[in-house]
């Protein structure tokens, strides 16, 4: 019996034991269950990358911003088809959308413009590109490029002039960046602190009113201890070791002549330290811990975009690092995540690190002159080769530009640090190219302080591995679509199975289509063979019924990202001229007129000064933008968006309500004020009498745009001599600045004052944009230069050629001509090569 008891606590412990073991796998089929799961989702979900190579680096209005568009997966470099429309914007200062393009993309490549109006204001504008499928996820990724446009230089006004205008909160969608005077934030490898181990920090400096800035300084104990110095090494960055105690340490730092003092992050009581290293052709990564931690087998994960490539057990000991080692050519090539994992699937340390591509392809400008005379033709070939030497066929991205008139970038953004550092670094990284003109002990170091302090967690290895539903904010689009739901007009629920049909002007043609709705209200329509801005009418009915079905219909387009601070330096950049190109233009020049000054039958003058002829009347939105603004609003646009959500807007009063709260609507008398002040309305030229204004306040759907002014200075003489003052005009013309001054733009396709164009209930008129007509840069020839002395020709784009084809041999041929000046070039080309090579140079044809 006895014997029998102690079978049956043997059997016992043994079936619970077994249990336990099924219960809790091996470590190791854990982490290899977690990788196949982030595997399968980076199969499943393939995410997206875009960028655009630009003609120049900065433009005036009047002038068109030249772009082409490549889109590939994010793991890979290579041309992606998952989605056909590209979204191109042009956003200003003030975060409000200027100008959008659609590109149709083929095989993830495409072109196209932004012609810069000149009733545009200057300003430092952003250039943003993305699909919706990368908007779909919780960290949205698209392209972002800041460009200064200029007003074009007069009289005496500097060559590079902006206008700045001080516009009222409710205008400002941009949020605001630093606001400090000095700020010195700090950043531990790993993501933490852990009290007695060794760690690096990285740190960043950066001042309100300068950006980024070099300093020193010391780091004490809390009881006044020197412990070490900091340095920055470039860009307000730097690194130093720094082993925690309980107490956090001070950094005291001395920046104009005041001293300030900021505290480090507080250490964990316990927990691991994560050290990356990638030099001498292997990536060493050193895994620490105190005592206070607790012991258990854990994964050390190395990934790119999500996507796993290798994963290593840890056995961590108190104070006694791991080491583990990975060749580095197994590695692929750009910002890699290394993630220390539990068996629970927790993030405990993460670190981005930079993975040197291998073998890019190599471009060679070839037969350029280091200095082009006015209107001398320009021709030279483009040499495309592999890492082997051998000739490379495809084609290429060419941008030609005027070196002394355009703003020189050294170091400037490309296709290869586009790709493969800044898309994956949050925040705005100035002059990409720099940590990439050696390989030296301080140009990696500063290339680590830029993965330890932009590095960001765009893929949360903690989501990825566990097995949970995922549902994308947006789907990627195969063709472009008209989109969108059809609701109850007062109760505002989904109307399943109604008929909708949509009537689209293009040109003298009338293309229609319909659909009906699903079960939640929505209905699609395929408008992928469209091209430009179109007057469409969609209009709604109950299936089988010929009356049109009292409903609100609502347009699926407003998914753009929210506008992001600028960095400093965006807004204030600083260009690079090349000391030495100045004295040799003028050297080169001074020859040049003295041999034009020799030859037969040629007499050159010493000074030519072209004016324009000057219009009777200019562009009155011109006028008024250089003056000084309160608000400016995009009627359109602002009508779009409240009624693709659903509002109704009938009237400007109705829709000023909505979008500044300084309008008032006095609805007892049907009186509009703004800041307190009554509202003088001026439109075509002349201020509005009563009887227009009546007229033109029910016209909301006939004005294109509506412009605040701060102060009189836009209201000339034109206006006043133009102005109907009788007994029917409310305003004083004698006492303006009683008044606020709207300016209203009247929509090119209407007369708002001798049409009342009203829609029927259960109808819809708006705009459709479909796919961007991609242009062709004019170039103009000067066969016989002699001929065009005379001509002016002030391009600053000298080339673009968004599709430059390369021969059998590797060898793209080129043949341009120059401006009016004598000046050296840059030259820019790219190429993304369908096995995922990246080709890009910038040549200047007369060396910095």
């Amino acid at each position: 019996m006895k014997n029998e008891r102690i079978l049956f606590l043997l059997l016992s412990y043994v079936l619970c034991f077994t249990t336990a073991r099924a219960d809790n796998p091996p470590a190791k089929t854990v982490f290899e269950q977690y990788v196949k799961q982030a595997q399968d989702f980076a199969d499943n979900y393939p995410r997206e990358k875009a960028y655009l190579h630009f003609d120049n680096t900065s433009y005036y209005i009047g002038d068109t911003i030249w772009f082409k568009a490549y889109v590939t997966f994010a793991d890979k470099p290579i041309p992606c088809p998952i989605s056909r429309p590209l979204y191109v914007e042009l956003i200003d200062q003030a975060g409000h959308v200027a100008d959008k393009q659609i590109l149709r993309l083929d095989q993830g490549e495409g072109n196209g413009q932004f012609i810069l109006s000149p009733s545009m204001m200057s300003g430092y504008y952003e250039v943003r590109a993305y699909t919706r499928w990368m908007l779909g996820f919780a960290e949205p990724q698209y392209f972002s490029r800041t460009f200064p446009i200029y007003k074009p230089s007069g009289g005496d006004s500097p060559e590079r002039h902006i206008s700045t205008y001080d516009l009222p909160p409710s205008m400002r969608l941009r949020p605001e960046g630093n606001t400090q005077k000095l700020t010195v934030s700090f950043f531990p490898e790993g993501g933490q602190l852990v009290e007695g181990v060794p760690s690096k920090v990285a740190f960043k400096a950066e001042s309100k009113n300068e950006g980024s800035v070099e300093l020193t300084g010391k780091l004490y104990t809390k009881e006044g201890t020197e412990l070490t110095s900091l340095q920055t090494m470039h860009d307000g960055m730097g690194l130093f070791d720094y082993t925690p105690s309980a107490q956090p340490a001070i950094a005291q730092v001395v920046y104009q002549g005041d001293t300030y003092k900021f505290e480090l992050p507080v250490a964990l009581k316990s927990g691991y330290v994560l050290g990356v290293s990638n030099r001498g052709g292997a990536m060493s990564v050193r895994v620490t811990c105190n005592d206070a931690t607790p012991q258990d087998t854990l994964a050390l994960l190395i990934s790119y975009q999500g996507r796993p490539h290798f994963c290593r057990l840890v056995n961590c000991q108190p104070n006694v690092p791991q080491e583990l080692a990975f060749v580095a050519r197994t590695l692929p090539a750009g910002v890699l995540q290394v993630t220390l994992l539990d068996r629970q699937g927790t993030t405990l340390v993460d670190r981005f690190v930079y993975s040197y591509p291998q073998s890019p392809l190599s471009i060679s400008p070839i037969g350029v002159k280091k200095l082009y005379t006015p209107y001398e033709p320009i021709d030279c070939e483009l040499q495309v080769r592999n890492a082997q030497g051998e000739p490379v066929t495809g084609n290429l991205s060419v941008s030609i530009r005027d070196g002394m008139r355009s703003d020189y970038v050294a170091y400037d953004n490309n296709l290869f640090t586009d790709l493969l550092l800044t898309s994956d670094l949050k925040g705005y990284i100035h002059q990409p190219g720099y940590y990439f003109t050696d390989f030296s002990s301080r140009k990696q170091d500063e290339l680590d302080a830029l993965m330890m302090i932009h590095g960001w967690r765009k893929y949360d290895m903690s989501q990825l591995i566990k097995p949970v539903s995922f549902t994308p904010l947006q789907l990627p689009e195969k063709q472009l679509m008209l989109s969108g739901q059809v609701k109850s007009t007062l109760f505002k629920k989904n109307l399943k199975d109604i008929a909708i049909s949509v009537m689209i002007k293009e040109g003298e043609q009338l293309i229609s289509g319909n659909t009906t709705t699903d079960a939640t209200g929505n209905f699609s329509i395929p408008i992928d063979e469209l091209e430009g801005t179109l007057d469409a009418l969609l209009q709604t009915r109950k299936v089988d019924k010929k009356q049109n079905k009292d409903a609100a219909i609502y347009i699926d387009r407003n998914f753009s990202p929210a506008s992001r601070p600028y960095a400093y330096v965006e807004s204030h950049p600083q260009w690079d001229v090349p000391a030495n190109w100045e004295p040799a233009v003028e050297r080169f020049d001074s020859l040049y007129r003295d041999s034009l000054r020799r030859a037969d039958d040629i007499h050159l003058l010493d000074e030519v000064e072209i004016k324009a002829k000057r219009k009777d009347r200019g562009n009155m939105a011109t006028r008024i933008k250089e003056q000084s603004i309160d608000a400016y609003y995009n009627v359109r646009q602002s009508l779009d968006l409240l009624r693709d959500q659903g509002k109704v807007v009938l009237t400007i009063p109705q829709l000023m309500e909505m979008l500044n709260p300084l309008f008032y609507w006095d609805r007892s008398n049907d009186s509009c004020t703004y800041r307190q002040k009554p509202i003088c309305y001026i439109m075509d030229n002349h201020i509005l009498t009563t009887t227009e204004v009546n007229m033109m306040l029910t016209e909301v759907d006939g004005l294109a745009s509506i412009i605040i002014g701060k102060g009189t200075k836009g209201i000339d003489d034109d206006i006043l001599q133009n102005s109907k003052v009788s007994d029917t005009n409310d305003v004083d013309v004698t006492a303006l600045d009683k008044y606020s001054i709207f300016y209203l733009i009247p929509y090119h396709r209407r007369d708002v004052l001798n049409k009342n164009q009203s829609q029927a209930y259960g109808t819809r008129q708006t705009l459709i944009q479909s796919y961007t007509r991609p242009l062709e840069y004019y170039s103009p020839a000067y066969p016989s230069r002699e001929l065009y002395m005379d001509k002016p020709d002030k391009r600053r784009t000298l080339y673009w050629n968004p599709k430059l084809s390369i021969d059998g041999n590797g060898n793209a041929t080129i043949r341009c001509y120059n401006n009016q000046y004598t000046t050296p070039l840059v030259i820019q080309a790219e190429m993304l090569g369908g096995d995922g090579k990246i080709g890009s140079v910038t040549y200047s044809s007369l060396e910095p």
